[in-house]
C-alpha cells in the first residue's frame, strides 16, 4: 500500500511541478540543489515532523479529492491531445 501511496505522491508533485512557471522551476531546481549539497551540520528540514504535522491537519471541505483533480487533468490531457 505504500507503494501505491508513493507513487501517488510522486505523480501529484510532478504535476505540481510541471504546472511552475519557468522562473519558479529553476527557483526549485537551486533549492533542491543547496539542500543537496549542504554540509552535514547545516540543519535541514525535518520532513518527518512536516508530514506528522500534514497528518494532523483537517481536511479542506473545498479541496478536490485525488480522484476529481486525475478526472480534471483527464480532461485536460484529452482536450490538449484532440487539439493537436
Amino acid at each position: 500500500m505504500s507503494i501505491s501511496i508513493n507513487t501517488q505522491l510522486i505523480n501529484s508533485l510532478a504535476q505540481v511541478i510541471l504546472s511552475l512557471k519557468p522562473e519558479e522551476q529553476i527557483l526549485l531546481s537551486q533549492t533542491v540543489q543547496k539542500l543537496k549539497a549542504a554540509p552535514s551540520g547545516v540543519e535541514r528540514p525535518d520532513l518527518d515532523l512536516f508530514f506528522k504535522e500534514l497528518d494532523t491537519l483537517v481536511p479542506d471541505a473545498e479541496q478536490p479529492t485525488l480522484e476529481e483533480i486525475s478526472a480534471e487533468v483527464k480532461l485536460v490531457r484529452q482536450a490538449i491531445w484532440t487539439e493537436a
